[in-house]
């Protein structure tokens, strides 16, 4: 599966389908661009060359993804020639929003058969839809390696270092490794920083996080 889906599913209540992110936009829009990243579509650029170093660029001779997803994104980072990391994941989400990239994702789960839509109101009145676990099965083995990498010191593969350092990166990640059971949450933050030092598209969600955090506070 997508990052981008396990980063989505882990950021929902199994039990009411509530979103647990303060912005699913910007949880969804990094997962679409650590998907890319390790996929080798878009990179960070490197002092000397003749654009500014730590900019995000598409690389031109990787291969299309053949997800549709990952190819929207794309086409997004690719209509520019480069990208600050603190605006990017916020470019993302308002051009992914229009087509309801959250819900496209969720609809994936739901075809996977590990959540379940579910009609709701907030305060009774406005429709929604929430979308609960049906089937905890896999989130099981997503929790089992991210325990094994905060709590039993385990090197994570590419895919668990970069879902750890979107939970980070997102403020999740002490809740989703708790879980209830008083883990020590200081180590888990301090392993956390230590994986989102290294995944550049974690750092430019969390950005984009504290950017919208900032504007709310006017």
């Amino acid at each position: 599966m997508l990052l981008t889906e396990d980063i989505l599913l882990l950021g929902t209540d199994d039990t009411s389908g509530r979103k647990l992110a303060r912005y699913t936009d910007l949880l969804v829009a990094g997962g679409l661009l650590s998907d890319l990243a390790l996929a080798g579509n878009v990179r960070t650029t490197e002092p000397g060359e003749s654009v500014r170093k730590n900019r995000v660029v598409a690389v031109p001779d990787a291969a299309w993804p053949a997800d549709s997803l990952l190819a929207e994104a794309l086409t997004v980072i690719s209509g520019k020639p480069n990208w600050y990391l603190s605006t990017l994941v916020e470019r993302l989400s308002r051009k992914l929003v229009d087509h309801k990239a959250v819900d496209a994702v969720y609809e994936r789960l739901a075809q996977a058969e590990l959540v379940s839509r579910t009609p709701h109101r907030v305060l009774g009145l406005v429709p929604t839809t929430r979308w609960v676990s049906v089937d905890g099965r896999y989130e099981a083995t997503l929790y089992e390696q991210l325990d094994a990498v905060f709590l039993f010191g385990a090197t994570p593969d590419a895919h668990v270092a970069s879902l750890a350092a979107l939970l980070t990166g997102s403020g999740l990640v002490t809740s989703v490794i708790d879980r209830g059971r008083g883990v020590d949450k200081r180590a888990v933050k301090r392993r956390g920083k230590e994986l989102l030092k290294q995944y550049w598209p974690a750092q430019a969600m969390e950005r984009a996080f504290q950017g919208r955090d900032a504007a709310a506070a006017g």
